[in-house]
């Protein structure tokens, strides 16, 4: 096995702190460094926001639900 992918830290980040993005439900966020740099109606509205303010920023994006979800 040559390549092993890094863990997306701010992934992780984003998975265990769910009280942090209780400000965004029904949101798309952008996620860099631990923190959001971005937000919007669209994945695709996050994503600029994030890249105007940090344009070397390698952003993670996520939906924030507005209700929590159970997936079985």
């Amino acid at each position: 096995m040559g390549n092993v992918e890094a863990i997306d830290e701010d992934f992780v980040w984003y998975v265990e702190n769910p009280e942090v993005f209780e400000g965004y439900r029904g949101r798309h966020v952008a996620i860099w460094r631990k923190r959001v740099v971005g937000y919007g109606d669209s994945a695709k509205e996050a994503y600029k926001m994030a890249k105007k303010k940090y344009p070397d920023s390698k952003v993670t994006l996520a939906f924030i639900p507005r209700e929590e979800e159970l997936i079985l």
